[in-house]
This record gives structure tokens, sequence and C-alpha cells, in this order.
């Protein structure tokens, strides 16, 4: 997963190895607290994307190394592949349904850390690997780095594989 995600997004950072095994341990549980807010916010980015060049992401990839989730690009709804609505309720279906592995996420990322820097030690650097260490004593969620966003323009939502 580490050589996938090093070879599909150069830019990438230790920081979106974070996200994308975050995503696949706890789906998108951290950001569906209210239904009609996550509506907002779906039509809001929506909104705010179209006109601009999605493809810096595929239409549709899994997330972590367990692929237990996808993320799907919102050019699937611009191209007219799936309404709002369907992407909606496929994004809420991801949330607080068993997304979570009994297991500890601080070790689980401690353990992905060290194979993520053996792949690519470019990704080695201190401040951030204390502060990706904190977030997941924490279990926090963590956005996509400075660099991600800017190369690849992510506009996505998390949905169950299925």
């Amino acid at each position: 997963m580490c050589e996938e995600l090093h070879t599909r997004y150069p830019a990438a950072t230790l920081q979106d190895v974070y996200k994308t095994c975050y995503q696949d341990y706890f789906g998108a549980e951290h950001l569906v607290s209210d239904t009609a807010a996550a509506r907002y916010y779906l039509e809001s980015e929506l909104e705010e994307c179209r006109g601009t060049d999605l493809t810096g992401m595929p239409k549709r990839e899994p997330t972590g190394f367990r692929h237990r989730f996808t993320r799907v690009n919102f050019s699937c709804v611009v191209d007219g592949e799936l309404s709002e609505e369907q992407l909606l309720t496929m994004f809420l279906d991801a949330a607080g349904k068993d997304n979570a592995y009994a297991d500890n996420w601080e070790n689980e990322w401690n353990k992905v850390e060290a194979i993520a820097l053996k792949v690519c030690p470019a990704w080695a650097d201190n401040a951030l690997q204390s502060e990706l260490r904190e977030a997941a004593h924490l279990k926090a969620a963590v956005r996509h780095s400075d660099a991600f966003r800017a190369t690849y323009r992510p506009h996505y939502r998390i949905v169950r594989n299925q």
C-alpha cells in the first residue's frame, strides 16, 4: 500500500499515508455527526469543485491496506455516474457501522509508520512524525498534506467497499 501510494502520488507525505490508513480503520465515522450537515458539506464541496480538474485522483480508490472503504471522487457525480443523493447515501452508510477494529489504532499506526519509512525514507520528518503519533494516540483524523491537496485536488467521500 505504501509503495502504491508513493508511486501514484509522488507529492504525498507521511501525513497522507496516515490519512488513508485512518480512513481504512475508521471509515467515515469521524465526518458524520449530523446528516443535514453532511448533506450541506457535500453540496457545498460539489459546487466548489464544479469546473475544477478532478483527474488528479482516480474515480474510485481503496483506502489503506485492508481496503475496507473506497474513496469515491466527486467526478463520479459531475460526470453523472452517481447522483448527489446516491453518494450521500453511500457515505452515510459508511459511518458508524462497525468501522473500527477492536485493536489499538495507535499501535497500528506505529507499525504502518515503520513500514512507510522503509518504503520511502524521504517521508521521514521528525516534527510531522511526532504530530502524527500524537494524533494516533488521540485517535484523531488529519487532513491531506498541503502538497497533496495542491497537486491532486482531492474531492471525494468515503464509502463502504462492497
